[in-house]
């Protein structure tokens, strides 16, 4: 499931064209003031009404009950701001004067409000639109059915999430009438869509009607970035936060391979109890999926998180279950990579700053960029290990977003494992797990979405990733030191995150056989 990225990547700023300060190359477009609207999180909230009428109405006759209402808000309107038809519009309605323009409009408002959203706003009790929902009028058809009113918001959420397509792009587009009526745009009089914008919607030709919604999009969005009424981003945050509350996470299964089985040779003590242990962490990461809380406006953190943890516990389950793993070759790479996800979580959740963790998804960012522009400046005819192209990757992080993007050629955290490791209190840890291990793999955030997350399937969730168990292969081995580091993990979870406790707790059989075992002679 792709949750984004839709825009078709292009070539980018390369090599030459970065500076660098330090361990960072800055492409040319980041060192602008230039800050990009995040449309999914914070204008697809505030363009539902208008998509109710589109939606219920079509392309052809939305704008009607739109200008129709937006017109008599007009005349009681005293903000210096344009009434756009935003969400976040209806709660700057002058509160002495809602009371009256209920009265006043009824019909006005059960067309153009009540019948496109009113129920659906219902659900939103602290909404700027809220006042205009007619209780009444939803006491009179009955109570409220969260099954179908919510699956009517999620439909609109489904077709609003493509921001570019004619659905969104005609619900955007209808807000540059407004701006254009109180003349807050003014453009040269040979601008090439002065013609056209008068035609649009149905005098137009296909690419006309592009071209302008695509205008409308560029005003719109300097509009709602630059209008200080929209910048605390109050209702999208309610929004998507609230909806936590609505609807449960629906995580997207994946099928997973079966582990090969052990050899006759092995002790069954020592199998039965890898199996239980196996067993009781995917069930416990069944549990962090259905019980930890995610702040559905600002994700990331809980992303980086449970996605840390989630590696760690794949990684586990898969030393657990697959001797071929166990080899010391193989093992020391697989334990490198746990222990290192172990230390970089225990800092994150013990004293992991809001700067540490934009650093680290930042980071996993920047990587990827690099391996677009090597394929795109150095290798035009190569493709990626997976098989992605450069405009592919381009697409992917969001054609121009990539512009933004620095490449951090140091560490995520600009200092060494040892430190974090120091400052988790593992340093015993970093000494005789890390340290030996001769892995050069890291769990970066391109790790952890492709690898250990998996996409929480509900669309009024945002499409926020949850931990996973999945395919494809992941790294194993000496099962001693690799349960160790997962309890490690488990502790810190459980007392700086509010995990749940780890029940039944994973079996001591392991560390009883390794206790009796002789020491190796090293020709293993």
């Amino acid at each position: 499931m792709n949750k984004k990225r839709r825009t078709r990547g292009g070539k980018h700023s390369g090599f030459s064209q970065h500076s660098r300060v330090g361990s960072k190359l800055t492409p040319p477009l980041a060192k602008l003031p230039v800050a990009l609207v995040d449309y999914e999180r914070d204008l697809l909230p505030e363009l539902l009404w208008i998509a109710s009428l589109v939606d219920g109405l079509g392309v052809e006759r939305s704008h009607l009950p739109y200008y129709e209402l937006a017109n008599e808000i007009d005349k009681s309107w005293n903000s210096e701001n344009v009434f756009l038809g935003f969400i976040s519009d209806f709660g700057a309605f002058p509160k002495e004067r809602r009371s009256e323009f209920k009265d006043e409009h009824k019909d006005l408002i059960q067309r153009s409000f009540q019948g496109p959203i009113g129920r659906i706003l219902a659900f939103f009790p602290d909404s700027p639109a809220y006042w205009l929902v007619d209780q009444d009028a939803i006491s009179l058809g009955g109570f409220l059915d969260p099954e179908l009113e919510l699956a009517r918001l999620r439909d609109l959420v489904i077709r609003l999430m493509p921001g570019k397509d004619d659905f969104a792009g005609h619900a955007r587009a209808l807000p540059l009438g407004r701006i254009l009526k109180h003349g807050r745009l003014h453009v040269p009089r040979d601008f090439s869509l002065i013609d056209v914008m008068p035609r649009y919607p149905s005098g137009c030709t296909d690419e006309e009607k592009r071209s302008v919604q695509s205008f409308a999009r560029m005003t719109l969005n300097m509009t709602y970035d630059h209008n200080l009424h929209y910048r605390e981003r109050t209702w999208p945050k309610y929004f998507w936060r609230h909806n936590y509350d609505l609807v449960v996470c629906r995580p997207a299964r994946l099928p997973i391979r079966g582990s090969k089985p052990l050899t006759e040779n092995d002790a069954p003590s020592f199998t039965q109890a890898l199996e239980l242990n196996a067993g009781f962490t995917r069930d416990y990461l069944a549990k962090l999926t259905s019980g930890t809380y995610i702040d559905l406006y600002s994700p990331e953190k809980y992303e980086i998180l449970l996605g840390l943890f989630s590696r760690c516990a794949r990684l586990f389950i898969l030393m657990s279950e697959d001797v071929n793993l166990w080899a010391r070759d193989t093992g020391g790479i697989f334990l490198r990579c746990l222990a290192d996800s172990s230390i970089t979580f225990c800092y994150l959740a013990k004293a992991g700053s809001a700067e540490d963790f934009e650093c680290f998804k930042s980071y996993g960012e920047g990587q990827e960029k690099l391996l677009m522009l090597h394929l795109q400046d150095n290798y035009p005819n190569e493709v990626s290990l997976e098989g992605r192209s450069a405009p592919v990757i381009s697409d992917e992080l969001g054609s121009f977003n990539a512009e933004l993007i620095h490449i951090e050629l140091g560490s995520w955290s600009k200092q060494d494992t040892r430190k974090l490791a120091h400052k988790a209190g593992l340093e015993h840890l970093y000494r005789l797990i890390y340290a030996p291990a001769s892995s050069d793999l890291h769990g970066t955030w391109m790790s952890l979405k492709h690898s250990s997350l998996t996409y929480c399937a509900e669309p009024l969730h945002r499409f926020h990733r949850l931990p996973a168990f999945a395919e494809p292969p992941v790294y194993v081995n000496a099962m001693l030191a690799a349960q160790s580091l997962f309890e490690t993990c488990v502790s810190a979870g459980i007392e700086h995150l509010g995990f749940p406790p780890f029940q039944p707790k994973l079996s001591d059989v392991i560390r009883e056989i390794a206790d009796k075992a002789e020491p190796s002679s090293g020709n293993d």
